[in-house]
């Protein structure tokens, strides 16, 4: 029992001022960050065509990247959500097993199946063909959909199991095909998912820096996050790091905005 009577609007108060302190703080810790960036770094320098060609294969490398996990993805969910069989818990589960993955294993793991003289390249040998190379671009591509082919397909998985059973079986008792079920209940429904999935898995691939350093395979194959580290670490031109900082960030932003869009269109705006 309370032994003196506190207003209401006491706890209140201190909660709501608890509440500003910590969103300062984060703000002050996120935009600090960024003020110190944008001032070191040397807008007036500009890109050169190597950070354009970086920023150029970044886009280029994520897109391809998410619309192949998002497109393999769409049978896979399907077919976890339409059928019934052992083990398929299981398999659902093990989706996340990329994400346990430390990225460098799963790098490794994938040079040992695709590399030079991994299982695929012996075979290739054995059989006389010339062994393939996992180093670049379609190595980067290849890795990316790896890690994120089973979160887009968990995520569109998500989005069929939203749709009531009531319907499907109201679909059969109308005498639906499987070209009308697709058309009045799954389309609408991949309409909804499809690029919310497509812009999380987008921005995944813009950030992802183990995986193009030790995949990428040269100047043709650099993301703008590779571009920051040699810039740093190599030459330690810290105005062009903080630059291209800069604009990884006004990437993510833009891409993290759309999904945001995508995600939230009521409460955004059209």
């Amino acid at each position: 029992m309370a032994r003196r009577r506190e207003p209401i609007g006491a706890g209140s108060r201190a909660g709501l001022w608890a509440g500003v302190a910590a969103l300062a703080l984060v703000l002050a810790l996120v935009l600090g960050t960024l003020a110190v960036v944008g001032l070191r770094a040397e807008v007036g320098a500009g890109l050169g065509p190597a950070d354009w060609a970086a920023v150029r294969f970044t886009l280029g490398q994520a897109l391809v990247s998410a619309l192949l996990s998002v497109v393999l993805a769409v049978p896979v969910a399907r077919a976890l959500a339409r059928r019934r069989f052992f083990g398929r818990s299981a398999l659902i589960t093990l989706l996340g097993a990329p994400f346990i993955l430390p990225v460098i294993v799963a790098v490794l793991g994938l040079i040992s199946v695709f590399g030079r003289n991994g299982i695929v390249s012996q075979i290739l040998v054995w059989a006389g063909l010339e062994p393939v190379s996992i180093y670049g671009a379609h190595g980067v591509v290849l890795a990316h959909v790896f890690f994120n082919l089973p979160l887009a397909t968990r995520l569109i998985l998500q989005g069929w199991l939203a749709i009531p059973a009531e319907r499907f079986r109201l679909a059969a008792a109308l005498g639906f095909g499987p070209g009308d079920v697709a058309r009045v209940l799954e389309r609408p429904m991949l309409r909804e998912v499809l690029p919310g999935a497509f812009l999380v898995i987008f921005i995944l691939c813009l950030t992802s820096f183990a995986v193009a350093l030790a995949l990428g395979g040269g100047p043709r194959a650099t993301t703008v996050e590779l571009a920051i580290y040699q810039a740093f670490r190599f030459d330690f031109d810290l105005g062009k790091a903080a630059l291209l900082g800069l604009v990884q960030v006004a990437i993510a932003g833009t891409a993290a905005v759309g999904a945001l869009r995508v995600a939230l269109p009521t409460e955004l705006g059209p």
